[in-house]
């Protein structure tokens, strides 16, 4: 992209955010526009426009500081909501649009509206297994894992789901409540057998042959996945090898994933971590969790927010998209 139409649009969106309330999300825009403008300073040569983003910079920081420090946080309305389900939805195709709109509102920590619109999507066949995946990683998020739970056994009585997207969304949880130690056993939902016609020689008609289906356990091998090929990823393990936590490792569950994108939520106790991964920073130990395997890989920090309303509010969400996986 041109370095001057990225400048304005990061400030576009800056001016967007901030007319709605979402602040930190300006800020963390007019940074990047800011750190852009000092990077590409000989070529753009315009110095007021730094000043002013300097100064944008500067209001925002002071007035954030004072929300934090008032006992009434601000909320997002429905509105500030709808422009966030509108604008982080870049699908070239239309129909994809709905989806990805629905897993911004829990990027910026709008869990029950996210919720709401996954559970209408449930309703559309081809978008059916996503929406119920993210529907249980929100209850995990929010550390509602018996919610969780009730919702899988939900879909498995009422029959919303297929045998199969059934049983893939059971490994998914039931690795999760794995490793948080939930004792707990979800359900198996059998497929139907199948009919296989078949010749009865000496009767010189066909019959009729029950083939059921034979399960057999898979050992997964570290072989490399192919990058088109993105598998669930339910949490990381990040080695941090610069800034103040450079050496520390730490692990998080994932709340979202859309293709090779995956969502952190980030406790805003945790300045350190905070501070260290910022928009940009490259990932290069980084060890990705699915219900089935560990692989190892890389990522970059693709964009950091600060949470402004709801049960983390507060706290920070961080997407990472995944570089290369093996």
């Amino acid at each position: 992209m041109d370095i001057k139409k990225e400048i304005k649009s990061l400030l576009r969106h800056a001016e967007l955010y901030k007319s709605q309330g979402l602040l930190n999300e300006a800020l963390e825009q007019y940074i990047q526009a800011g750190r852009m403008l000092k990077k590409h300073a000989a070529r753009i040569g315009n110095t007021k426009l730094l000043q002013a983003v300097a100064g944008r910079i500067r209001d925002l920081k002071a007035e954030i500081a004072r929300i934090d420090a008032s006992p009434d946080m601000s909320e997002v309305t429905e509105k500030a909501q709808n422009i966030i389900k509108e604008k982080f939805a870049f699908a070239e195709k239309e129909e994809s649009r709905d989806l990805e709109g629905a897993v911004a509102l829990v990027r910026f920590g709008q869990f029950e509206r996210a919720m709401r619109e996954f559970r209408q999507l449930m309703g559309r066949e081809e978008f059916k297994l996503d929406a119920a995946k993210n529907i249980i990683r929100c209850h995990v998020t929010l550390d509602a894992l018996d919610d969780a739970a009730a919702q899988y056994r939900e879909w498995f009585d009422n029959e919303v789901l297929s045998a199969e997207e059934l049983n893939k969304l059971r490994v998914f949880l039931q690795s999760i409540l794995d490793k948080k130690g939930i004792r707990e056993t979800l359900p198996v939902r059998e497929p139907a057998p199948t009919v296989r016609p078949t010749v009865v020689e000496d009767q010189g008609v066909m019959d009729g042959e029950i083939i059921m289906p034979e399960l057999v356990e898979v050992e997964v091998v570290g072989e490399e996945i192919s990058e088109e090929e993105i598998i669930d990823i339910s949490s990381v393990e990040i080695t941090l090898e610069e800034g103040p936590g450079k050496g520390r490792t730490v692990e998080y569950d994932v709340s979202f994933q859309s293709g090779r994108v995956i969502n952190l939520l980030i406790s805003s106790s945790d300045k350190t971590l905070i501070e260290t991964l910022r928009t940009g920073l490259e990932l290069k130990k980084v060890h990705f969790y699915s219900p089935i395997a560990m692989f190892n890989g890389e990522g970059v920090v693709f964009s950091k927010s600060r949470i402004e309303s709801g049960p983390k509010q507060g706290d920070y969400s961080l997407d990472i998209q995944i570089q290369h996986i093996r």
